[in-house]
């Protein structure tokens, strides 16, 4: 039995469709309800809303490699267990701030490459 397996072509630009929204809204109320457990504490409610708008941006917004994708979940989750281990009372804010700039990076990086469409 042979499988058929079907190449989508990348095509450029912004899309965004029904799925993303309610992608976008259950992140909302699920940040939503963590804030309603633990309120502002670390603001770790924010961490829902910041991984799903950063694939997002990498999925819908920039449509950057999986590759890249990878190296940004691995950063991410290292970066944020190193912070939480040494610095327990701004762990968030060190994660997020440097999150932010690796993912500009990665972005960049990405766009520039001869294989960008």
């Amino acid at each position: 039995m042979k499988l058929l397996i079907f190449k989508r072509q990348k095509e450029a630009g912004f899309r965004i469709n029904v799925v993303d929204i309610v992608f976008i809204l259950l992140l909302c109320l699920f940040s939503w309800y963590i804030y309603s457990l633990v309120q502002s504490y670390a603001f770790l409610y924010l961490l829902p809303l910041y991984v799903g708008f950063t694939f997002f941006l990498f999925c819908n917004v920039f449509r950057v490699s999986s590759k890249i994708e990878i190296i940004w979940t691995t950063y991410f989750v290292t970066i944020s267990l190193i912070t939480f281990y040494f610095f327990k009372e701004n762990w968030t804010l060190i994660t997020f701030s440097s999150s932010f700039m690796f993912t500009g990076f990665l972005i960049m990086r990405d766009i520039k490459s001869k294989k960008y469409k």
